[in-house]
């Protein structure tokens, strides 16, 4: 653990080359699993509750920016499920790579930028409908307000943001394989220092490997809500759910203590004088 001294570019620089480590792997244990899904006419990779809420906002024919989308795969289902132009952002070379070569395959009309998106360019702003966040995204990011002031930017006016994330409450436990007991308070709740580790990110086939250094950061709800707040976004739900869509509190959900482990935000960009 480090205290938080260096520029933000410094730390998604390393996380670039940390993540284009892991995608190899991910990709030798899920790429034939994600082909068979999107062969399925019906396939939609979204959970239940979340393509509720995402049907409520409406996405059909809307304009979506994927930030931090990975492979690219909830942003193909969402194509493929009647959304209009989509384009996904990512610092990861590899899965850039990987979102591509699957768009091509599967005729999806989707276009996917490598990008940080704390610096994304001018000619993005005021072009998408809808901001789109999904789970893992938040801890990799180092400035969340450039994150937000960025997702602003790039809304047209009234344009929505749409974050589906684990809850930080639930980072509180152990994760699963930890400890014997998973309601035990292992981690503090409020932490404004820097997670360094070089143990790799293939949380897919679980492999043990040497990685590049990579750097995680812990936000609380109120850091998530005041970065929004400032940077002209009006809050419009918070839904708090006990399903833990990050898969490392498993042992946790299925003890049903009625903990909060995943949420969504949604948020409207406030038109400015």
């Amino acid at each position: 653990m480090s205290a938080r001294k260096k520029n933000s570019n410094y730390y998604t620089e390393l996380n670039r080359k940390a993540w284009n480590h892991a995608m190899p792997r991910h990709r030798k244990v899920m790429d034939e699993k994600w082909d068979a899904m999107l062969l399925k006419k019906d396939f939609i990779f979204q959970s239940r509750e979340e393509l509720k809420e995402l049907r409520e906002i409406g996405f059909i024919n809307k304009d979506i920016a994927h930030l931090c989308c990975n492979n690219g795969i909830e942003l193909l289902s969402l194509k493929k499920n009647g959304a209009g132009k989509c384009t996904g952002f990512d610092i990861s070379d590899e899965a850039i790579l990987d979102a591509e070569k699957r768009a091509s395959k599967f005729g999806l009309d989707c276009r996917f930028i490598r990008t940080d998106v704390l610096d994304m360019e001018k000619s993005y702003h005021d072009k998408f409908d809808l901001v789109y966040i999904t789970v893992g995204a938040l801890a990799w990011i180092p400035d969340l307000g450039r994150l937000f002031r960025n997702a602003s930017n790039i809304l047209k006016a009234g344009g929505m943001i749409f974050i589906h994330e684990h809850h930080p409450f639930g980072d509180l436990f152990p994760y699963d394989g930890e400890t014997e007991d998973p309601l035990r308070v292992k981690y503090p709740y409020f932490n404004d220092e820097v997670l360094e580790s070089s143990e790799g990110i293939d949380y897919y086939g679980n492999t043990v490997y040497d990685s590049p250094v990579s750097y995680e950061f812990s936000y609380t709800i109120s850091d998530l809500l005041n970065s929004l707040i400032e940077n002209s976004f009006r809050i419009m739900k918070f839904n708090e759910y006990e399903r833990d869509i990050a898969l490392g509190h498993q042992e946790l959900e299925k003890l049903d203590r009625k903990i909060p482990l995943s949420y969504i935000l949604i948020g409207q960009k406030i038109p400015q004088p």
